[in-house]
This record gives C-alpha cells, sequence and structure tokens, in this order.
C-alpha cells in the first residue's frame, strides 16, 4: 500500500488513523494488532490495558521467557476492536503520544489472537553462534531494515505470512506499509524456531544501533535532509565501515568520508568538518 496517499495529511496524527481503518476494511477486518515497545517507560501500560472496558485481548512477548521478569518493560501485543469507540479512542491516543517515540508496530491480520500471540513470541527469539538471544523486531526502528538488508527468504518469509499489512511510523512520522501474505482463512502459523543469525548478520544488527546513535548528534550531515534521509546514509557509513573491519569510533570515520564524498577540501568540507568536530566533543 502506498504510504504516500493523497486523501489523506501524512503529517498528521490521525492520517495513520484513517490509513488503519481503510485497510483494515479492505481486507474485511475491523480489529488491529499492535505491538507497543515498552522499553525505558517509566510505568508500564498494562495497568491501563486492563482497565479498558470492553476489554481487548493482550499478551506480553516475554511471557514465559528469561526475560519475564522484565515484563512491565516488555513488549505488549493488543488486538483493538476498531467498532469499540474505547479501542478506537486507545489507539489514537497511542499514535499522538508515542508514535514519534518509535514504539509502535501494527499488524493487520486475521488470525487468532492466541495463534498470533504465539507465533510473534516465537519471532522474538534468536541464536547467534548457538547463544540465544532476543531480537527486538518490535523495534520499528530495526524492523524495516532487518526485512529489506538483514534476513535471507526463510526468515523473512517467517514475519511475512503472519499478517496481510505491517505498518509503522517512520522517522519523520510518516505511515508505511508492507504487505504479508497471509490471507482470510489461513492456517494458524506455526511457531517458529529461533530464528539462527550469522555473525554478518548480526554485525548489520550492530550497524543500525550505530547509525541511530549518530543521527542524535547534531550537525554530522547536511542541513535539509529529513530524518530518514540522513539515517539511511549515516547507516550507509555504518555499514561500509563494518565491512572495511574499521574498529575506531565512526564520528570521526563519518568526517573524513563526508569531505572524500564531497569532492576535496573547500568551504563546504570546511563547514563540515568543524560540525563533526563540534559534535565529537559534546
Amino acid at each position: 500500500m502506498d504510504s504516500e496517499n493523497p486523501h489523506v495529511a501524512p503529517t498528521q496524527p490521525t492520517s495513520w488513523l484513517e490509513q488503519i481503518e481503510h485497510t483494515t476494511s479492505e481486507v474485511g477486518l475491523h480489529h488491529v494488532d499492535l505491538l507497543l515497545d515498552q522499553t525505558g517507560w517509566p510505568a508500564s501500560a498494562i495497568p491501563t490495558l486492563q482497565r479498558i472496558h470492553p476489554a481487548m485481548p493482550w499478551f506480553c512477548l516475554f511471557s514465559g521467557t528469561p526475560e519475564e521478569p522484565l515484563m512491565e518493560q516488555g513488549p505488549l501485543l493488543m488486538r483493538l476492536d476498531l467498532q469499540q469507540w474505547q479501542h478506537k479512542a486507545w489507539l489514537e491516543d497511542l499514535i499522538k503520544n508515542t508514535g514519534k517515540d518509535s514504539r509502535l508496530l501494527l499488524l493487520v491480520s486475521p488470525q487468532p489472537f492466541e495463534d498470533l500471540s504465539l507465533a510473534l513470541q516465537g519471532l522474538s527469539r534468536m541464536q547467534v553462534g548457538g547463544q540465544p538471544g532476543l531480537l527486538r523486531y518490535f523495534d520499528p526502528r530495526i524492523f524495516p531494515l532487518m526485512l529489506r538488508d538483514i534476513l535471507d527468504d526463510q526468515q523473512r518469509d517467517a514475519f511475512l505470512q503472519v499478517t496481510s499489512f505491517w505498518s509503522w511510523l517512520d522517522r519523520d512520522a510518516q505511515p508505511q506499509w508492507l504487505p504479508g501474505t497471509c490471507i482470510a482463512d489461513a492456517p494458524p502459523p506455526n511457531v517458529p524456531a529461533p530464528l539462527a543469525l550469522t555473525d554478518a548478520q548480526y554485525e548489520l544488527f550492530g550497524c543500525i544501533s550505530n547509525a541511530q546513535k549518530l543521527l542524535a548528534q547534531p550537525g554530522l550531515l547536511a542541513h535539509g535532509l529529513s530524518n530518514e534521509q540522513q539515517f539511511n546514509q549515516l547507516y550507509a557509513y555504518a555499514c561500509q565501515a563494518s565491512a572495511e573491519g574499521y574498529c575506531g569510533e565512526l564520528i570521526p570515520y563519518v568526517t573524513q568520508n563526508i569531505i572524500q564524498n564531497s569532492g576535496g577540501p573547500n568551504n563546504n568540507t570546511t563547514a563540515v568538518r568543524g560540525r563533526l568536530d563540534e559534535a565529537t566533543y559534546q
């Protein structure tokens, strides 16, 4: 689905909600499933979920896992009935107050809630070199790059087969949509085994994290770029550094590459170096 629908205003908080309602109607559903990443929240959303009436199904992906003691900080899956104004108001409130914090990942799925819960929980388990770990795919800053650049076809299919659509807000608060392969009356998805990641795949997750940290530094790139454009450039530099085996600080590495790519020292590259040096010592 095209996220730049001319009939909606994508910069407004309600635009994503309008697209959600349109998409669920198109596939014949009246509910959506929402993953809320609670990492770093001062208070858990669970008490609020328990008070909502009519009640909505919800499940914490940390339930029954080694991370269960951290459940109040864990990812919550909830199914919201868009025909219930209380559920719709809760969704609108979440979009308005947390959408720009990269905490929401949405599914339009015909799967029964319990089956979907177990499948999504299974997808959060990974292994690297035989060591178990948590795959934080529910972070929308990670999710699209994970599917595009990191997972192999079989691993990617495991995420696509659980839903008809995935959706999230990008770093510019623009709604993005990714079609899945799940159709009405599809058999329940199997609970997947932990995803076995290679060292190279795991390294790319580190590149995403490094680029996100660089994005928080002021003045690293030229003015006028959107957050997504800045991130994509920084992610490319992080991947390049990884491929070259570079192990030092990334800010000087990015500085040098920007200057080289700009064609040599001149007024523009001097300004770039000045902004980067300033960012380095903040």
